[in-house]
């Protein structure tokens, strides 16, 4: 995980020229192939987004068994840079999240349920967490669109930043893409073709999100965001 921020900067004044949708604004990060930095970039631009925001930032992570974002906010570097994370806080915001369990288990959504937020260190950043440990092994997650779920986020929060994971691994994105004010995809600039690029781009107007532009991240082998943000 890499702190983009000094390099997202335009992306983040571009993005917060967008209106929100009845309230906070909801941005996802997608890619086309694993490896091309869309967690670093949509980490960055939540600490971006919580730096200027009045209310609490959301940094949901939809690849929910890996909890990739969480543990990188709880240990290591990002951890002793920001705080680490606190104590969770149902993220269920008294409805039904964008996922389901099946078969659905009443037992394992008691108390503070499957999915918590957590506030990184003494920002406006909250980092969600998914319990994996509480699923039996007959039970399977499944990614919808819930539109109550992303209202009461709105209604949460200034700004929901959504990771997801890249395509070639699952399409959980593409089921809430129609959710998100905005999609921006992250390509890897010395690897990702333009085909792939539009490929993503398709699939995700296609399922009703709209595709504010793109990141090129890693520009020529470094491992930096380009200064580029297309409309």
């Amino acid at each position: 995980m890499k702190d983009l921020r000094p390099d997202l900067a335009d992306l983040y004044r571009a993005m917060a020229q967008t209106p929100g949708t009845e309230g906070g604004r909801t941005v996802m990060f997608m890619s086309a192939r694993s490896g091309e930095g869309a967690s670093s970039v949509a980490a960055s631009f939540a600490l971006l987004a919580a730096e200027q925001a009045r209310r609490a930032v959301w940094l949901i992570d939809v690849d929910l068994k890996r909890n990739h974002l969480f543990n990188t906010f709880a240990v290591g570097p990002f951890a002793e840079a920001f705080g680490g994370v606190g104590p969770p806080y149902s993220a269920a915001l008294k409805t039904q999240p964008f996922f389901s369990i099946e078969p659905e288990d009443p037992e394992a959504a008691a108390g503070l349920g499957l999915f918590t937020a957590h506030r990184v260190g003494e920002s406006r950043l909250m980092v969600t967490q998914f319990d994996k440990s509480r699923l039996k092994p007959n039970q399977s997650i499944r990614i919808r669109t819930q539109p109550a779920y992303w209202q009461a986020v709105r209604a949460a929060t200034d700004w929901a930043v959504i990771d997801a994971p890249a395509l070639e691994l699952a399409g959980a994105g593409l089921a809430i893409a129609s959710q998100m004010d905005r999609v921006v995809i992250v390509v890897r600039a010395d690897e990702t073709t333009p085909t792939d690029v539009d490929a993503v781009r398709r699939e995700v107007e296609a399922h009703g999100g709209q595709v504010a532009g793109v990141v090129l991240n890693r520009r020529r082998g470094d491992a930096r965001v380009a200064d580029r943000f297309a409309q």
